[in-house]
């Protein structure tokens, strides 16, 4: 019925052994939701782009603020998001300018890459920094 020290103590040790690995796991699997969360609203703003641009490739400032508000927009988003770098580049992996985009021809691809760096906010290990980059191919379907 009565406790003795002894197993008092021993409680408080298992319950500081066991929140020792329980908390930065809640947490980490917290900011790995976020995380997620902005890869996939980034995913889905370059997919957006890409489309669009497919139609009209001289629609990029249009094009590159669809993904600044897609990042920008995310709920689960916390932490620090760096503004998107978007780049356009052709099928040889060149990277073009946007009127070099505009100028392409029916039926030529290329493809869209937006780049974030992620700061969570609760860090365990330090100043951790994250780069998430996506891209997608489109293929012009404007007719001349």
């Amino acid at each position: 019925m009565f406790r003795s020290a002894r197993e008092k103590g021993q409680a408080s040790l298992e319950l500081i052994l066991v929140l020792m690995i329980l908390v930065p796991l809640l947490f980490g699997g917290i900011e790995l939701a976020r995380g997620v969360g902005i890869r996939h609203a980034l995913d889905s703003g370059v997919g957006v782009a890409t489309r669009a641009l497919s139609l009209d490739p001289s629609q990029w400032s249009w094009a590159t603020s669809v993904i600044n508000q897609a990042v920008t927009g995310n709920l689960l988003g916390g932490g620090s998001v760096s503004t998107p770098v978007v780049t356009v580049y052709n099928a040889g992996g060149s990277a073009i300018s946007a009127g070099a985009l505009a100028s392409l021809p029916f039926g030529a691809a290329f493809r869209l890459e937006a780049v974030v760096t992620y700061t969570p906010e609760i860090t365990l290990v330090g100043g951790q920094t994250i780069t998430i980059r996506v891209s997608h191919w489109g293929i012009i379907e404007r007719y001349p």
